[in-house]
């Protein structure tokens, strides 16, 4: 049965589905709860939105005392933190992987504030973040707010030692159930590890494999749109994985959403071009092309 919600509610859930925090995800879960019509036909789709904002208040850790010393804005598509002992090669791979010219030496704890680049692939932008090694609790609540973490670890030192301390890391701080890549760096001369994304900051060996494994992890995927005629626009939308026309009508603008009449998807299968509606679930490197009434 149809909510028959206004323009407010469908504001609020626009805000939900764009939420990068579980803090934003509250503020417009409750605000979808406000502005819900209240009738027979919506108490099971209210019910729902209660127990999942319930379900992230739950979630949602105690808040110090005082305000964090040190906060990054999060910007791009997603946000992924390299953590990793001192002097395994953060700050090497993330010039690696964004250019940013971060400072590197040969000593211990040679990063004393998060360094911040960004990362390019594929249409999409994806910030990262090299937390330094003395997991600082203002710097450890950056980690807590990322979309994925990169565990790194020095291929020239004992493997099984640091997984283990940065495991107890890991907990001790509530991250254990992130999303994690575990990766080893300086692996030009030691057996391999089949387990963990093998590389070597130093000699760009195996980034872009890297590159790769960190688009999957995230779960999302990148779909762009375009006009009828037009070529495809860029850069991508990134989504996450089984999203639906309907949310990337959302994400461009809520007329779309309003008067949609149906949309073609362009992609590299011999059902290229086909008509389809709000509930067709897109894959990687689609194109969207909608159409209004």
């Amino acid at each position: 049965m149809p909510i028959n919600a206004g323009p407010e509610y469908f504001a609020a859930e626009k805000k939900y589905s764009e939420a990068r925090s579980r803090e934003e995800r509250i503020a417009a879960l409750e605000e979808m709860i406000r502005t819900l019509p209240k009738h027979k036909g919506t108490d099971h789709h209210l019910a729902q939105l209660k127990s999942r904002l319930a379900k992230l208040k739950k979630e949602t850790t105690i808040k110090a005392s005082s305000k964090p010393r040190f906060s990054i804005r999060k910007e791009g598509d997603a946000q992924i933190c390299i953590l990793g002992l001192t002097n395994c090669g953060k700050s090497s791979l993330l010039q690696m992987l964004t250019g940013v010219d971060a400072e590197i030496a040969d000593y211990p704890y040679t990063t004393k504030l998060p360094e911040v680049g960004m990362m390019s692939y594929g249409d999409v932008q994806l910030q990262i973040v090299e937390i330094p090694s003395t997991f600082d609790a203002d710097f450890m609540s950056i980690v807590q707010g990322c979309d994925e973490i990169v565990v790194l670890l020095d291929g020239e030192k004992n493997i099984f030692s640091q997984e283990v301390e940065l495991n107890k890391i890991l907990k001790d701080h509530r991250l254990a159930d992130k999303k994690q890549l575990w990766v080893v760096n300086k692996a030009d001369n030691i057996v391999r590890d089949v387990d963990k994304i093998n590389i070597s900051a130093k000699n760009n060996s195996g980034i872009d494999k890297l590159k790769e494994e960190l688009w999957e992890k995230l779960g999302m995927i990148r779909v762009y749109t375009k006009s009828p005629g037009k070529p495809k626009i860029v850069p991508a939308i990134a989504l996450p994985f089984e999203s639906i026309v309907q949310d990337v009508a959302r994400k461009v603008h809520k007329d779309l959403l309003q008067n949609f009449a149906y949309a073609r998807i362009f992609d590299t299968t011999r059902f290229s071009g086909q008509k389809v509606g709000l509930e067709f679930v897109l894959k990687d490197l689609d194109i969207v092309e909608i159409h209004t009434k």
